[in-house]
């Protein structure tokens, strides 16, 4: 039996309407301290900085590259305890860089392997070691949905600074004592 032109036209048809159907879904794109969600946790990026090393003396390590260090909140909304997916970076070109081993020394670093417990929340850094520039933080819900949200994650620059163009943080210094300690009133 042979089809006819309109039996050809029907067919592309059919498979076109198929393919577009299998889309990825869209990717939303969040801003630093906004709550994101992803499966039952909920994150909360706060600031980046750039070290250019950990620790001090013999015991201090060097990146390859800078060491970022991303604070951030995740929590678990969810019924039953759940292990918090690596993070990733992902840059312009859209290669993905992992999460760094390296964080001992960091303060209030969350280490590599995370699990919440219901209602529970993970407070603390992450660290990278990649090259100063902006990224995007890639963030799933740890199961086979294949959904993914991002958090833009700029790289700015300390307008102080006597070149003009060293990375620094963004966001508020947890890290630096206050200015001033207030005393209670005698």
């Amino acid at each position: 039996m042979r089809m006819g032109f309109s039996g050809w036209l029907a067919t592309l048809a059919m498979l076109a309407s198929q393919t577009a159907c299998m889309r990825p879904a869209p990717v939303n794109v969040y801003r630093m301290g906004e709550k994101v969600q992803a499966g039952q946790l909920i994150y909360n990026v706060f600031e980046t900085k750039w070290w250019a090393q950990i620790g001090e003396g013999q015991q201090a390590r060097t990146p390859a590259h800078r060491f970022m260090i991303m604070h951030l909140t995740v929590v678990n909304s969810g019924a039953e305890p759940v292990s918090v997916p690596p993070f990733k970076l992902t840059d312009e070109s859209g290669r993905t860089y992992d999460e760094s081993m390296e964080g001992q020394g960091v303060p209030l670093w969350v280490g590599i392997i995370r699990r919440v417990k219901p209602t529970d929340t993970l407070e603390g850094n992450a660290v990278f070691d990649v090259e100063p520039k902006s990224y995007k933080l890639k963030l799933d819900d740890g199961s086979d949905s294949g959904m993914v949200v991002m958090v833009d994650l700029p790289l700015q620059f300390d307008p102080n600074a006597d070149d003009g163009a060293r990375p620094h943080k963004t966001g508020i210094d947890i890290f630096k004592p206050p200015a001033k300690i207030l005393e209670p009133p005698k």
